[in-house]
């Protein structure tokens, strides 16, 4: 008896998990003849962007200043650890330990200064870039309830497998012109 309920369970959960899918495909059909979608180009629209421009200068000063520190500690590293080994030989213990401490710290300080570089120049994109995805996040949503868009997908994420370009309509252009750019 235990093994006939457990024939007629998995046949249930089967039949059941067949007509699940036979609805969803079914109502997929229905969806889909009345769905309208569009797609842009996310990137090429910020790029597009007069504010993306400056953006990127600010960021290309501050990166540039931050590489010319670090050249700058990397120099002096080089310079000292050369002037060490030069000297080691002829150092007594208690300077040649000393010196190697003082390469230590500005070893450390220098990996310090990299992550701390790096982080900025991260934290710096972020602050300057968000409004400008801001901006275009918010064009793209007009451009949606303008046009009786039901979505808009970013063909930049590449998130999809396939679009049917013929059965969707590219709004990059209209985007570009809710932002005023041509």
């Amino acid at each position: 008896m235990r093994h006939t309920f457990s024939l007629l369970h998995t046949n249930f959960w089967e039949m059941k998990k067949q007509l699940f899918l036979l609805l969803l495909a079914v109502f997929s059909l229905g969806v889909s003849a009345q769905t309208k979608f569009g797609y842009v180009s996310f990137k090429e629209i910020l790029t597009s962007l007069p504010e993306y421009t400056v953006a990127e200068k600010d960021l290309g000063n501050l990166q540039q200043k931050c590489e010319q520190e670090i050249a700058r500690s990397e120099k002096d590293i080089n310079q000292r650890f050369s002037e060490y080994i030069d000297g080691q030989e002829s150092f007594p213990e208690i300077i040649r330990v000393k010196r190697q401490k003082e390469l230590q710290e500005l070893m450390e300080k220098s990996l310090s200064f990299k992550n701390d570089a790096s982080k900025t120049l991260r934290d710096a994109r972020n602050e300057l870039m968000q409004p400008l995805r801001n901006k275009v996040t918010e064009a793209i949503q007009k451009v949606c309830e303008e046009g009786g868009y039901d979505y808009i997908i970013d063909t930049d994420q590449r998130s999809y497998i396939a679009i049917n370009k013929e059965k969707g309509t590219d709004v990059t252009a209209a985007v570009k012109q809710q932002l005023g750019i041509e």
